[in-house]
């Protein structure tokens, strides 16, 4: 147990310290603000479809980021594996307009211990960019995410934290790390059929001329329609 212990306080520190000099080192820095609405309508037991409309700010939430409509679905493997496909339509706003198709395929495992719940998810993720700026391109990632969740005994307030990591898969990112993603923050259910979550959270570019480290408030409210 000692041993356990041990290890678990070296990586741990290994992990801050690479967290935070992501940061140290980021030459911009900006504020942002995420919102998105969401809608789930179970079919049966093991498959759902899911809707979603998003809206992100930048530039300190001065100016308009993006905007997107998500369209997708899920299945259930089994009471611990979950698959899912997404489509995603976006336009984005930095040099000009950007409109982005966005395809991606998900597989994850839930398990809980006590009062613990954990997932562990993996996603392979297509992005074509069609520019108003620059020629057309496409760009893959695998992304790697890990979230865990407290319930709280007598409390309906959920606090998660959350790490992401991408990794590209093809052109001048091809294997390597290119952004992470840290988040807290907390799931609270409005009522039978509706639930809000707010999180805080620090999202870093790698290997970039002039990373950017985002300090993101979000909120997401999600509504079951079954």
């Amino acid at each position: 147990m000692k041993e356990l212990r041990l290890f678990i306080l070296k990586w741990g520190l290994i992990f801050c310290a690479w967290i935070f000099s992501s940061i140290a080192f980021a030459q911009e820095q900006d504020f942002q603000v995420w919102g998105d609405l969401s809608a789930d309508y179970k079919i049966n037991k093991k498959f759902k479809l899911n809707a979603e409309l998003g809206l992100r700010t930048r530039e300190n939430s001065q100016l308009l980021k993006q905007y997107y409509l998500e369209l997708g679905g899920s299945f259930k493997i089994n009471k611990r594996f979950d698959i899912a496909a997404k489509y995603r339509y976006s336009n984005y706003f930095v040099i000009g307009k950007t409109s982005i198709h966005r395809f991606s395929a998900d597989i994850s495992y839930d398990n809980k211990w006590k009062r613990f719940s954990y997932q562990i998810r993996g996603r392979y993720q297509q992005n074509w960019f069609i520019s108003d700026y620059k020629q057309e391109y496409s760009m893959q990632n695998w992304r790697t995410k890990f979230k865990l969740s407290y319930d709280i005994r007598k409390n309906k307030l959920d606090p998660f934290f959350s790490f992401e990591h991408f990794m590209g898969l093809n052109g001048e990112y091809q294997w390597l790390s290119t952004d992470w993603r840290l988040t807290i923050g907390a799931d609270y259910p409005v009522n039978k059929w509706s639930d809000i979550s707010i999180s805080y959270m620090v999202e870093s570019e790698l290997y970039r001329a002039n990373p950017l480290t985002a300090y993101v408030f979000a909120v997401s409210y999600k509504i079951d329609l079954n």
